[in-house]
């Protein structure tokens, strides 16, 4: 038994139309400025702004921060400190077991504490990092080249030269003012979880941010008391 096959002549198939482009770019772009509109619009949070907009502590613990700059703490692991918690990394740099704490820019955070220029921001449950109230620190001139040897990788870079008038996780009642920055010690040290940690890079630019549409809307957040009067007046 025999099968044919009738061939389909080319001038019966009907050519497949092409979706209109127009149309479709067009939805791309409203969709595209949507998510532009949706955004948040980040200024940096100053002192200056938060007594502007007269922001009590109760005020700022409700507000959405966020953070500049990455942070990166590192700290060295011995015997004695090898415990860490769940979302911390551990690295081997040169030989030592280093727990390092990431917090990526743009990161979100709350406020859980304020005491004068200082806010405690937690962006993660059951810790904090401080940020003050400062003037921008300065960088330290970098130091000078020297023909040495070749030296292993450093666990701590950034820490060579670190940076002056670093903010005091204290504050400073009489030179309150500027962003609120990450607050370390003397050579950078910063407690996390109660335990010392050394920020490394960028870690001491990093300052807090806020939505300027959502600190307006607190500023403008304000009840108007009718008044009580009595009973037959």
């Amino acid at each position: 038994m025999l099968f044919r096959v009738r061939p389909i002549h080319a001038a019966r198939r009907r050519p497949a139309t092409a979706a209109p482009l127009a149309p479709l770019l067009t939805l791309a772009v409203v969709f595209l400025a949507s998510l532009a509109g949706c955004a948040p619009r980040l200024v940096p949070f100053t002192h200056e702004l938060r007594v502007q907009h007269g922001l009590s502590d109760r005020d700022v613990k409700g507000l959405q921060f966020y953070v500049s700059h990455d942070i990166a703490l590192r700290r060295e692991l011995t015997a004695e400190s090898s415990r860490i918690t769940s979302s911390h990394t551990l690295l081997l740099v040169s030989g030592k077991v280093i727990e390092e704490v990431v917090v990526e820019e743009r990161t979100p955070g709350v406020v859980v504490g304020a005491r004068g220029g200082v806010l405690s921001v937690s962006f993660e449950p059951g810790a904090t990092l401080s940020f003050s109230a400062a003037p921008e620190p300065e960088p330290a001139p970098p130091p000078p080249p020297f023909p040495g040897f070749a030296t292993p990788p450093d666990p701590f870079p950034g820490n060579a030269a670190p940076l002056l008038a670093i903010p005091s996780a204290a504050g400073d009642a009489t030179t309150l003012g500027g962003n609120y920055w990450l607050a370390a010690g003397p050579g950078g040290e910063v407690r996390y979880q109660g335990k010392a940690f050394s920020a490394i890079e960028d870690s001491l630019r990093a300052h807090l941010l806020i939505d300027a549409d959502a600190l307006e809307e607190v500023a403008l957040r304000r009840t108007v008391l009718p008044g009580v009067r009595l009973s037959g007046r």
